[in-house]
This record gives structure tokens, C-alpha cells and sequence, in this order.
């Protein structure tokens, strides 16, 4: 099983990947996930530290009383490799003995102020090394490059634990106040991570679970799912898969990840978005499903579940059905008779709410009786039985005779672009002179760029980041290339050292470019290079707007440092340019408390209960345990 997530400090500065907020609730509440998986678990001892070597390889053991729950990382100056095992004691004792003896130090220690508690185990090499991990019943086992042999390259698994394992299918099961997801894998899945993803322009919120060394034959690419979980998207990434599940709102779905004994399991709250944006007040709405039930009829609650059950069924049926054929969109009930085609495309025009362009040469009229389909569906059969065709492209559906061809106006490629040209007036005689005399590397980058750009659609990044890379090659003046080659290392691979060398190369370019400064202070922070992420914090909000990112992040790093008037400051320049927010609100009341102005941090908590926001649970009882005892004093 490999873990090379980033510990909890190191996510504090991956910007937009995943909010500000999560990561400075993880440092104040401690990592939930960790406490999830733990509930009601017998507690682990780490009993012995044992070590033997291959051909290759030096592998240390952590044998361990029950399966563990852990995480593991490298940090860098001295190179260390760093394994934190969740609500675990370590017996009195360990040493590390030879052979690993000689190549790595071991300190072990207690991480008491998380929840729950961590037991640390740091092993400092003498230089980077290539390493792997795997779980192995109760023990935990990491394989490091030995280097005093020269065939030692990179560091390879002790055992096939590789092997990869078929998700066959997706289970969805909806309850009025849950949605249950059960992706069932033909074993045990030991190899998994899971994110967020905020709302950016018109993409949803997302909760995104990257199983490795997993495929998926038989799944579909698309399953639609209609409640807070609008749908679930799969892709192949690297040897394993991607789900995707979108969020049918401006705001994530409470959410929780299980492991099966076959598979995983995603757990998702329920909750009236209309009634929770208002109000979030679950008495509420519970006394008003009991005043609907009551004016209810009474009828045989046998009969009524076996009809119920039937009806289900068949919905059930006809909507997989449709799905499965790729008609998802939504029902209409249609009953024509002898009516005139065009209005009908106007009518499927008012559903679709897409632009309909009909051919002058389509006539005639149509009877057709459907009960509960896709308008797209109904749609295919008006075509077919019309001898009709269409063409869709750009939110525009052109619907002609098959006969008769039809061909889209013809644009250039897309360049990489974050700012739109204001410069329209030059005559076009000019322009066409500036098209003709763009370099030949300069044009074949940017068909690099266009395949890019279709792999992050289908989130394939490493496949994307290799179409940035040849494009920069080909391009190498281009500075948001480059920041955007750092900004994909950072958030979508987490690769620091990657994200920093093209940052570095994008402000050499650019040394203006204050994105790209962001993404190399975030990158330095990472890896434990202070001095240098301060130098590249001060570069990215040294401009009169800084970005929202810079300014929180540089806040979170000073704060992590212990500067903290500096962070109180960046935090107000916030507030200043962008208006306070629950990750502002929260930063601040943090970091009263930890400069001991414990009345100042409760009244910030009371601020952040009654501002409006979505707290999420852990948080809401905090602030409210935090609310009562300030009245008790």
C-alpha cells in the first residue's frame, strides 16, 4: 500500500485543490479522517523495529498489534522518511538494529496534540533515497534503496503487493437522508486516497477517490445520480482509477469514506439545500414531515411496500436502461398528434433550453405518444422517423436531412491564455502579417497545449503535464506556461521539487508573475525550506490586488512559524481587498488563542456561528462547547 500524501502541516499550502478552511480545521481539530477509521478500534502497539536487506534493498519492519492506521512521507535537509501511525503506543525499548543500522537513524516520538494521537517514527538517511510501502497484516513495511549498490536504482516493493484489483461495479442505494455509494472491487482495496475540490467558475464542487493499481472494464463512465450527489464520473489515472463524484450544488455534500471487505463505501448526508441555505434547523424539517404524514391516508402498509417496491423497480429499470444507453437528460411526458415538426423542435427547445437550428427544407407534421423519457431520447425517435439527422456543438443542435451535409465554421487552436487581449484595432491586413509570422515551434507548442488541455478534462494529468512539458520545450519564453506546468505539479501531482524548478523558471521569465510566485513559496514550505517560501510569500503579494490565495496561504505559513502579528496582518489585508470569510474568520480566532487573548478568539468563534456560513459538524460543536463554557465563567 503506498502513501505518499502530504502530512497534515503540508497541506496547509495546496492552494485550490482543496479549501484553506479543511486544512486549518485539520490543525485545530486534529485529522478527523484518522479519528474515523479509528472508532471502536482495539489500540495498536508497535512491538519490535526489525530490519534485513536484498539484493537491492534495505526493509525495516514496524510490526504492530492490530492492522494499522497510518501515513507516510519524506522531508527534505536532512533526508527523512516519516511514518506517523495513528492512536498507537510503542513499546519500551526499540532500538534499530543492523542492517538498516548503518544506513538510516531512527528517533521515535509522541504527536500528542492531534486527535487522536500520533506515535512518529523519523528515519534520517544520509541522502534522498527511493522508497515504497506496504501494509502486510499488522505490520508496516518500508523497502529503501540501498545505496552502496550500484544496480540500485529505485526501490522496489518486498512483495507483489501490486497486484492490481477490478472494480466491477457501482451500487448506489438513496434514502431521504442519505446517499450510499459502494464501489464493489473483486477484493480488499488497500491502495486509495481521497480529496476536495471547491467550486471554479461552472465546475461543481467535488469529492475525488484515486484508487491505485485498480481497473474498471466493466464500469461505465458516467452514472447519474440526482440527489446531493449529481453524478459519478470514472477515469483511468497512471495504473489505477479516478471517481468523481460532483456535488448538484454550489456547496460539497457532508461526506464519508469506508473501506469493505470488497470494496468502498462513500456515505453522504442528505440535507434540503433550499431549506439549509435559509435555515439550517433539521427540527424543522423533521416536524414538517410529520404534519405532511399525518394528513395522510391510512392505507395497508403490506400492500403499499409491495407496490411501492414494484414501482421502484420499474423506475429503477427504465432509468438505468436510459442511462446505460447514454439518454441522461431530463423526462418529459409528449402526446402529439399530427402537429406541425417545427413545433415540436420548439417545444423540445423549452426543455432543452439549447439552441435549435432547423433546416428550411424540414416539413411535415408527427403523432407520438411517450410517458417519462429523456427529451433527448424522444428527440433521436422524432429524427429517426423523419429521416432526419442532427449535429450538437456549442450548447446548438442543427437538425437537417441525412441527405444533406452539414460542416462547422472552422477556429483556431486555443493558446494558453489567463488574460483576454484588449488590443482588437489593428487592421487585419496587420494581424494576418503577426499570424504568418509566428515560429513554427511556437505553433507546434500549441497543438501540445490543445492535447493538454483535453487530458485535464478527463483528469488524466500526467498524460496532461507530459503535453505542458514538450509544449514548454518548444516554447520556452512562455512564463504561464511554466506556472502552469508548477501549478499542475503542486495541486493536481503534488510533486514540490517539479513545482518549484518551473515556478522559478516562470518568474525568470516573468518576475512579475505572482501566481507562479505563490506556487514556489507553497512548493519551498512543503519541503521544509522556510527561508526561501518567506522570499517567494513577500514576491507573491508584493502587487496592489494580491490574490486570495497568496494572502491566506502566507497568512497560515506565518502563522505556522509563530509570526503571528505578521498573519493577523495579512489576514486584514484580506479582509480589506475580499471581505472577511469563514477561513479568515477561523484564522484569526486560532490565532488569538495561541497568543493567549483567549476572550478575543471566543467572540471570533461566536461570529463565525452566527455569520451565516456552513460550519461543518466537528467545527459546530466546537464553537458551541467553546460558547458554553465562556457563559459559565
Amino acid at each position: 500500500m503506498y502513501h505518499f500524501s502530504l502530512p497534515v502541516q503540508q497541506r496547509l499550502y495546496r492552494p485550490l485543490s482543496c479549501s484553506l478552511f479543511l486544512c486549518i480545521l485539520c490543525m485545530l481539530l486534529g485529522s478527523s479522517a484518522f479519528a474515523g477509521e479509528q472508532a471502536g478500534k482495539e489500540k495498536n502497539t508497535i512491538t519490535a523495529i526489525e530490519s534485513t536487506r536484498n539484493a537491492e534493498n534495505v526493509i525495516i519492519t514496524l510490526k504492530g498489534t492490530t492492522a494499522p492506521n497510518y501515513t507516510v512521507y519524506e522531508l527534505f535537509k536532512p533526508a527523512r522518511i516519516v511514518v506517523d501511525v495513528a492512536d498507537t503506543t510503542v513499546a519500551k525499548g526499540l532500538v534499530l538494529h543492523s542492517p538498516a543500522k548503518s544506513l538510516v537513524k531512527l528517533e521515535t516520538s509522541a504527536i500528542s496534540d492531534t486527535k487522536p494521537p500520533l506515535s512518529r517514527f523519523t528515519f534520517t538517511l544520509p541522502e534522498s533515497r527511493q522508497f515504497s510501502v506496504i501494509d502486510k497484516g499488522n505490520n508496516i513495511i518500508l523497502s529503501i534503496a540501498d545505496g552502496t549498490k550500484s544496480v540500485a536504482k529505485t526501490a522496489k516493493p518486498v512483495q507483489a503487493a501490486q497486484t492490481s484489483i477490478a472494480i466491477n461495479a457501482m451500487k448506489v442505494v438513496t434514502n431521504p437522508g442519505e446517499t450510499r455509494v459502494q464501489l464493489i472491487a473483486s477484493g480488499k482495496v488497500s491502495s486509495y486516497h481521497y480529496d476536495v475540490l471547491e467550486k471554479k467558475g461552472n465546475t461543481p464542487p467535488r469529492l475525488v477517490i484515486d484508487v491505485n493499481n485498480a481497473t474498471g472494464d466493466t464500469l461505465v463512465s458516467k452514472r447519474n445520480v440526482g440527489t446531493s450527489l449529481a453524478d459519478i464520473r470514472v477515469a483511468k489515472r497512471g495504473s489505477g482509477l479516478r471517481f468523481v463524484f460532483d456535488s448538484a450544488s454550489d456547496t460539497l455534500f457532508p461526506f464519508q469514506v469506508t473501506p469493505l471487505k470488497n470494496g468502498l463505501e462513500v456515505r453522504i448526508q442528505e440535507t434540503d439545500n433550499k431549506k439549509a441555505s435559509a435555515k439550517d434547523d433539521l427540527s424543522a424539517l423533521i416536524q414538517q414531515k410529520k404534519a405532511i404524514e399525518s394528513q395522510l391516508p391510512t392505507v395497508d402498509a403490506s400492500k403499499e411496500k409491495a407496490e411501492t417496491v414494484n414501482a421502484e423497480s420499474v423506475a429503477s429499470s427504465m432509468k438505468d436502461a436510459f442511462n446505460f444507453a447514454g439518454y441522461n437528460k431530463e423526462r418529459i411526458t409528449v402526446d402529439f398528434y399530427k402537429i406541425d415538426l417545427h413545433n415540436v423542435f420548439r417545444l423540445i427547445r423549452e426543455v432543452s433550453k439549447m439552441n435549435i437550428i432547423v433546416d428550411d427544407s424540414v416539413s411535415g407534421s408527427l403523432t407520438l405518444a411517450l410517458d417519462n423519457v429523456p427529451w433527448d431520447f424522444a428527440l433521436d425517435i422524432i429524427l429517426n422517423l423523419k429521416g432526419l439527422q442532427k449535429e450538437e456543438r456549442f450548447n446548438t443542435i442543427v437538425i437537417h436531412p441525412k441527405n444533406k451535409k452539414f460542416s462547422w465554421p472552422q477556429t483556431a487552436e486555443n493558446n494558453l491564455s489567463f488574460e483576454t487581449d484588449k488590443k482588437v484595432t489593428e487592421q487585419e491586413a496587420i494581424l494576418i502579417q503577426q499570424q504568418m509570422n509566428i515560429p513554427k515551434t511556437v505553433v507546434e507548442a500549441k497543438q501540445h497545449i490543445a492535447k493538454a488541455h483535453a487530458f485535464e478534462k478527463k483528469d488524466e494529468y500526467e498524460m496532461a503535464i507530459a503535453q505542458y512539458s514538450a509544449a514548454f520545450t518548444k516554447w520556452p519564453t512562455n512564463a504561464k506556461l511554466a506556472s502552469k506546468i508548477a501549478s499542475t505539479y503542486l495541486v493536481q501531482l503534488r510533486q514540490n521539487a517539479k513545482a518549484l524548478y518551473y515556478a522559478k523558471k516562470a518568474l525568470k521569465i516573468d518576475h512579475k508573475l505572482y501566481a507562479a510566485a505563490l506556487t514556489a513559496a507553497i512548493s519551498s514550505a512543503n519541503m521544509q525550506e522556510p527561508k526561501q517560501a518567506q522570499h517567494y510569500f513577500d514576491l507573491a503579494v508584493r502587487g496592489k490586488t494580491p490574490l486570495k490565495e497568496a494572502l491566506l496561504s502566507y497568512a497560515a505559513f506565518s502563522e505556522q512559524q509563530k509570526h503571528y502579528p505578521e498573519a493577523l496582518k495579512l489576514i486584514k489585508r484580506y479582509e480589506t481587498l475580499y471581505g472577511d470569510n469563514m477561513d479568515s474568520m477561523i484564522s484569526r480566532a486560532r490565532i488569538f488563542d495561541k497568543e493567549g487573548k483567549h476572550a478575543d478568539a471566543t467572540e471570533e468563534y461566536k461570529k463565525i456561528f452566527y455569520s451565516g456560513y456552513r460550519i461543518a459538524p466537528d467545527l459546530k460543536k466546537f464553537i458551541q462547547g467553546r460558547i458554553a463554557l465562556s457563559q459559565t465563567l
